[in-house]
């Protein structure tokens, strides 16, 4: 176990990045990255876009860029972090402001070089890609030449990053102190906003009630400053969109995410289109709850009574068993983000809510992240991100350039840890009325995966063109928008209530990421059709899972899923996906049936 506070839940040992905020090396390291970064300059600017350009200095070029990356990477993680866990502290607001500042001047000496990648001749870089010495680059190669569409010359491109502290990442970092810092008052107590969600899960109607009102009093006091960063942040997109010649506000996430826009459109319109089974999963929820109506703090309303908080340590056990059974080596990977205290999990003011997986370099460990307030979900939440972290281990295999997922993968390992340890926990139920339960509270969780986050995406489709088309839009548009996306999910079977539409405000991703949330539902799906692949293999399937998560990012979405016998350009997969979810729903039913 690692070491815990005095909850009983581990804190970060941050010491393989830094000692602490007055740690020498941080200083050395952040006040040598521009002069390193202006070298690199020197030493390569104008030779890279020539037609002379040989495979060694490419090569040459490659290699001393990823040292710089990686020494640019360790600070900025470290503040991140750092921040992250305690966003009112101010030495650690400096900090952060000033890794992003060195971060950016050291960046305006590198942004010649994927302006030179993308501008050597192709008869040029047909003949040096074939040379050995570049086969680890040649995804990242021929990625950045993908991208070379929508770069602005090099003098613009400076400037861009000169002036990106003080545009959208200053409204990014406003957004997540102004809600890390939010206090919700709920029964004479002030909560964080980790501390209050967890009222959604409480099996007493009128404590979800509350906590419903709790979480909407606030976000409207703060409504009239989101909403204000919230159109801010999309003009910038729609300017930046427009300088980098973007078709349409999405077409920037779906280009980094490699994807085509046809296949995220397929995988929405699926999705849509089976919003019948949230609908009539709903209808069977009320009946069991026994409410001739359910509203939106109703969702997640547990069927049993509360089973209790579950112990951190409790939870470790319940994954690392799970993750065992499958293979004893994603055990092994698992157990040193407990033993070395890779998981920050402590409840505490100041600190961000929700949860991540902080994947830095492939020679650092990578750091989960999470509020821990003891309830299954959590447990669920806990697999979730060590999946994450399963998958940058694996991953460290890669060089740099290759080591972060794209995002339509990035969620496989994660979403794949979840089933593995709900299936572990089914198989220790003997009572009905517990698998009922624990299957309903699996549906959920899809739903919220799946089906949400594509209305969420939708959300921000319409909010986007909202914005373009008719300019800034008041705070009262925006709620109208999000309820009636969200509410069509649900059709007749639940009635989000007036105080939902207030709950985009707290969104981190909508406002931070633009579009970024369908790869929550393409993970989903894909994890679906991969678990049932396991199913059916059993041991034989393992090793080819490890095959997929060890290649990182070094090739294509399409190129790696391939390889596992999935197409995912066919709207058959993902119906297939949404029929297991069907499945589960009938499980459901079946179960509940022999109840009566």
């Amino acid at each position: 176990m690692s070491t815990e506070n005095r909850n009983g839940l581990p804190t970060w040992d941050l010491s393989d990045l830094y000692d602490s905020v007055d740690d020498s090396r941080l200083d050395t390291d952040l006040n040598s990255m521009v002069d390193q970064a202006a070298q690199f300059e020197e030493t390569y600017k104008g030779r890279i876009a020539s037609p002379d350009v040989t495979a060694d200095l490419l090569c040459s070029a490659l290699n001393d860029y990823e040292a710089l990356m990686t020494a640019q990477y360790k600070p900025g993680s470290y503040a991140n972090l750092l921040f992250s866990t305690d966003t009112a502290d101010a030495q650690r607001g400096a900090l952060l402001q000033r890794t992003r500042e060195v971060g950016s001047a050291a960046a305006t000496h590198l942004i010649f070089f994927d302006l030179e990648i993308g501008k050597i001749p192709q008869e040029t870089f047909d003949a040096i890609i074939a040379d050995p010495q570049l086969a680890p680059y040649r995804h990242y190669l021929e990625h950045e030449r993908a991208l070379a569409a929508h770069h602005l010359s090099e003098a613009e491109e400076k400037i861009l990053e000169e002036t990106a502290n003080t545009r959208g990442r200053a409204f990014g970092r406003l957004f997540t102190e102004i809600t890390s810092r939010q206090t919700f008052r709920m029964d004479d107590e002030e909560l964080t906003q980790s501390e209050l969600l967890v009222n959604f899960y409480n099996p007493d109607r009128e404590t979800r009630k509350a906590a419903a009102a709790a979480l909407t009093d606030t976000l409207k006091r703060d409504a009239h400053v989101l909403t204000f960063i919230f159109n801010t942040l999309l003009h910038e997109k729609q300017i930046l969109d427009g300088l980098r010649e973007h078709s349409s506000p999405e077409a920037a996430r779906h280009l980094a995410n490699e994807m085509d826009e046809a296949v995220v459109n397929t995988v929405s319109d699926v999705c849509v289109a089976n919003y019948d089974i949230a609908a009539d999963y709903y209808h069977l929820k009320r009946q069991l709850l026994g409410l001739d109506e359910l509203t939106h703090y109703d969702r997640y309303a547990p069927l049993l009574g509360d089973r209790g908080n579950i112990p951190f340590d409790e939870a470790q056990g319940m994954v690392m068993d799970a993750f065992g059974r499958f293979s004893p080596q994603l055990a092994e990977i698992t157990e040193p983000f407990f033993s070395k205290r890779w998981i920050d999990a402590e409840l505490r003011a100041g600190k961000r809510g929700g949860a991540y997986c902080a994947g830095v370099t492939p020679d650092l460990h990578p750091y989960v992240f999470m509020n821990y307030t003891g309830k299954p979900r959590d447990v669920m939440t806990l697999a979730h991100e060590l999946g994450h972290g399963i998958h940058d281990v694996l991953a460290s295999k890669q060089n740099l350039l290759n080591y972060h997922p794209v995002l339509p993968l990035a969620e496989t390992a994660s979403t794949f840890g979840e089933m593995l340890v709900f299936d572990q926990l089914q198989s220790t139920l003997e009572s009905t009325e517990e698998r009922l339960a624990l299957l309903c509270g699996k549906i959920e969780d899809i739903f919220a995966t799946v089906f949400r986050q594509i209305a969420m995406y939708r959300f921000e489709q319409e909010a986007h063109r909202l914005r373009r088309e008719k300019g800034e839009q008041t705070t009262e548009a925006y709620c109208e928008l999000w309820q009636r996306m969200m509410q069509e999910m649900f059709g007749d079977s639940l009635t989000l209530g007036e105080d939902h539409q207030w709950w985009w405000l707290y969104i981190p991703h909508v406002f931070q990421l633009s579009f970024y949330v369908y790869a929550y539902s393409f993970g989903e799906l894909l994890v679906l059709s991969l678990y049932a692949q396991y199913q059916r293999d059993g041991e034989a399937f393992v090793p080819r899972y490890f095959d997929l998560l060890s290649a990182g990012c070094s090739a294509t979405p399409i190129q790696l899923v391939t390889e596992m016998g999935i197409d995912i350009a066919s709207p058959d997969f993902w119906q297939g996906g949404c029929d297991l979810i069907r499945e589960k729903v009938e499980q459901a039913k079946t179960l509940a049936e022999t109840m009566k």
